[in-house]
């Protein structure tokens, strides 16, 4: 028996080891191999497994040092990585803080750094954070009292104060259905005022939130117009716009930065697992030098900071990933493959009784379902997948999330495609209608 704290330990048979993995295949005991279209479960695994690219830049710099302390000496591999990542950065942001190693930290880091930039402008009253409903931001208490995730409800005695939630933005879900999508987007927004001012625009340090709702909800983008509306509300209420594109960023939506779709400056970019795609952890703020400046003069110094911020490996190995990510051919096959993807799953899924909303950006996108024990029919559908078909999916709650790596091929999508349309409509039939 594994003296190995596992996440499941009532799990009555536990999921085999892998043994190698390559591109988008995982290799387990026993000789089996897998396709893994969930980008490695957790979504990190933009570029898949073993790029042989990334894995030579980790071994170059295997040979210099794993890690030097991030505040004591300096890494030439931090200062490229920070021009690649502003490169195709929103206007106004100019400035990167490698903060950590998970997307977790990130929030954390960018939630600190709004506040104390507040606080060293003498606004001391600006105490509270507003997210959404439906919102995942990360594993710390901090991250988890932003976020709404009901089977950690019972950590909330632990959670920090000074927190306020509205609801989640999601045109699929909430839009009248005489409601234009722009006249929706206005009328969520408006909800992040009305709470700005019942907490006191004094009071508000903060909004925080995905650029789209992410794998929780299921890849939810936002209607037009809302993010110019909050880009507005927050401005004039001297309130920070932090958005988290740990799930949704570098590429996954087919631009480099999620926001660059809906034309607006965040104050806050967090970023996490997509940054070095699972070769190590690394995690990172984009931001603006104006904050950094309003606390040069005042405390003259950030005050946060964790031993492996800014890993020297995780670091080689972002600088490596981005590269790559940020080539045109990469961003053009990320399109080219969703568009192909969501148009067959339109095709022979889009009048089946089924079947609900097919929503996203790029290669993160969803196909929400319903029926009876939704739960049930998703779990049923997974199990399915992987027993008949050797493919890996992430089917959870009341949605199928597409999230395959950057690289994939046609070939490869259009397998995953024939073999998810064949067992959804086999997995309907057979299931109960009342």
């Amino acid at each position: 028996m594994s003296k190995v704290l596992l996440k499941f330990p009532n799990r009555p048979v536990p999921r085999p080891y892998v043994t190698r993995a390559s591109g988008l295949y995982l290799h387990l005991e026993g000789g089996r191999r897998l396709m893994d279209i969930s980008g490695g479960w957790t979504h990190h695994a933009t570029l898949g497994y073993s790029h042989p690219e990334v894995l030579a830049a980790m071994q170059e710099q295997l040979g210099r040092f794993t890690h030097i302390d991030y505040d004591m000496w300096r890494n030439r591999d931090h200062d490229e990585l920070a021009e690649i990542l502003l490169s195709q950065a929103p206007n106004g942001l100019d400035l990167v803080y490698f903060c950590g190693n998970s997307g977790s930290e990130a929030t954390e880091a960018a939630m600190k750094l709004s506040y104390q930039t507040h606080y060293d402008q003498g606004k001391r009253d600006k105490q509270w954070v507003i997210s959404r409903d439906q919102s995942y931001h990360g594993a710390t208490l901090q991250s988890m009292a932003i976020s709404e995730r009901d089977i950690l409800d019972f950590y909330s005695p632990l959670f920090p104060e000074k927190r306020a939630r509205i609801a989640q933005h999601n045109p699929s879900l909430l839009r009248h259905p005489l409601e234009t999508p722009e006249a929706y987007g206005e009328r969520s927004a408006q909800d992040l005022e009305q709470k700005i001012l019942e907490l006191g625009a004094d009071k508000v340090f903060a909004f925080i939130a995905e650029t789209q709702l992410g794998a929780l909800i299921g890849d939810v983008p936002p209607a037009p117009g809302y993010w110019r509306k909050i880009r507005e509300i927050c401005d004039r209420h001297d309130v920070h716009l932090i958005l988290d594109e740990v799930y949704c960023g570098l590429g996954r939506s087919g631009k480099i930065y999620n926001c660059s779709w809906d034309g607006i400056t965040p104050d806050f970019v967090c970023l996490g697992k997509t940054l070095a795609s699972g070769y190590a952890p690394l995690s990172a703020v984009v931001t603006k030098r104006a904050f950094i400046d309003a606390i040069g003069r005042g405390q003259g110094r950030v005050q946060h900071g964790h031993t492996h911020q800014g890993y020297g490996l995780g670091t080689a190995a972002a600088l490596a990933v981005q590269k790559i990510v940020h080539r045109p051919e990469t961003l053009a096959n990320v399109s080219a493959i969703s568009a192909h993807m969501t148009g067959r799953l339109q095709a022979e899924l889009g009048d089946h009784p089924f079947f609900f909303d097919l929503r996203g950006r790029g290669l993160a996108f969803a196909l929400e379902y319903r029926c009876r024990d939704r739960p049930a029919f998703g779990a049923a559908i997974q199990q399915a997948m992987e027993d008949r078909f050797d493919i890996v999916i992430s089917a959870k709650w009341h949605r199928i999330s597409f999230t395959p790596p950057f690289t994939i091929t046609r070939a490869e999508a259009d397998q995953t495609i024939d073999a998810l349309v064949a067992v959804f409509k086999d997995t309907a039939d057979r299931w109960p209608s009342h």
